[in-house]
């Protein structure tokens, strides 16, 4: 019987799918509003917003369910590739090493004018470890300048960094060792439980303030976002396809819904029911939404299929290393924007937009002319299945 042409058709690796950067960019943006967009305050809608901005933390879950789904998708499909584990880290290594270490390079360059004060335990950020040092202290999450104190440098936001990569490191050996699909959907369900039961552990045990620092920034904690993606993905591959894909906007509806009843009635940043039941299902809202994304037609690829989102998404990955590492040189920005204008939205306005642009250029440059030299030894590690086909591992187009 001839498939409907309404039939949902899977996604594989083999074909982009334009409208999931949109999702990047839409988890990028929420994440430098979170980082950048304060200070509105004075009014029930100034302060609504701001709440709804204070939020923003949750596009880092957002990116990793969608790095869940489409890493596990790139697994499963491959799973029986002549040379699966150095194809895959090849490839992945191309893509995030270039612009992360070119980043290191040029604070290495810069450590003689600024005298950046480096200490041992940043170097685990070299090996995507040093999140376990960060949260052991805090202040190794920044690079202080003993002669510019402006030109002080973020590394907090790089914590993600290192639990994606610790992701890959270990999930890759479990789909090649596992292989069965159903299965597969087990373990992933089982390790999330598993997950969540750890956080819960967290409180019981600690303070809010540790539980808080080590469940956000850890990957045992937080293995669930990213097999919510696995989850979804190992669906979107079974005889049932269709009928998941087109329950995935229920699921971010009722996730979103209460998701969004935790944040109101139990805002604090480190809430047990945040930090335990409300990432699950933030999660949980957020492959909902990659789900309902994938239909062509859909609202919400509609909305993301949009050039601009779309292009914010292309350079996701380059803008997200970027936008927060001088920090502290924008927030003096903005005072000395508003010493001028004597306006805080004016100044906001202001340095929010100039931000944003510069930092949308820098990951744009990069990626035109650092990234996609890297990128294109792609093809020097093409699956089996790409030769195959004669499907490339990258293009520039």
């Amino acid at each position: 019987m001839t498939q409907k042409s309404s039939e949902f058709r899977p996604i594989d690796f083999k074909t982009r799918f334009p409208a999931l950067d949109g999702i990047r960019g839409l988890a990028v943006g929420m994440v430098f509003i979170n980082h950048f967009g304060g200070g509105a305050h004075g009014g029930p809608i100034l302060r609504a917003v701001n709440q709804v901005r204070e939020r923003g933390w949750a596009g880092v879950d957002l990116f990793f369910v969608l790095s869940g789904f489409l890493i596990t998708g790139i697994l499963f499909d491959t799973r029986n590739d002549s040379k699966f584990f150095r194809r895959f880290f090849a490839r992945r290594s191309l893509r995030i090493f270039p612009v992360f270490y070119l980043v290191v390079a040029v604070l290495l360059l810069l450590t003689p004018l600024f005298q950046y004060q480096w200490r041992w335990p940043q170097l685990a950020f070299l090996v995507y470890m040093g999140n376990f040092f960060g949260n052991h202290d805090f202040s190794l999450y920044e690079l202080p300048s003993a002669v510019h104190p402006t030109a002080k440098v973020f590394l907090g936001h790089l914590w993600s960094l290192c639990v994606e990569e610790q992701f890959y490191l270990l999930w890759p050996p479990a789909v090649w060792l596992i292989r069965d699909r159903t299965k597969l959907l087990w373990t992933a369900a089982g390790v999330s439980l598993l997950s969540l039961v750890l956080r819960a552990l967290m409180f019981l045990e600690f303070s809010p303030e540790i539980a808080e620092r080590w469940i956000v920034r850890t990957l045992p904690f937080r293995m669930d976002s990213l097999l919510c993606g696995a989850i979804l993905a190992l669906l979107l591959r079974g005889p049932a396809a269709d009928l998941y894909q087109r329950r995935c906007k229920w699921v971010f509806l009722g996730a979103g819904a209460a998701v969004t009843a935790i944040f109101v009635l139990s805002p604090a940043g480190d809430s047990p029911w945040l930090l335990t039941v409300g990432l699950t299902l933030t999660a949980a809202a957020s492959a909902g939404l990659i789900g309902a994304t994938l239909r062509p037609g859909s609202p919400a690829f509609r909305l993301f299929y949009l050039k601009p989102i779309r292009q914010l998404g292309k350079y996701s990955y380059g803008f997200y290393i970027f936008h927060v590492l001088y920090g502290w040189a924008w927030i003096r920005f903005l005072v000395f924007v508003f010493g001028k204008t004597h306006s805080l939205p004016i100044a906001g306005t202001i340095s929010l937009t100039t931000n944003f642009v510069l930092t949308f250029l820098v990951a744009k440059l990069s990626y035109d002319f650092f990234e996609v030299r890297f990128l294109r030894f792609k093809t020097h590690f093409e699956y089996d299945v790409e030769i195959a086909e004669h499907k490339h591992a990258f293009t520039t187009r």
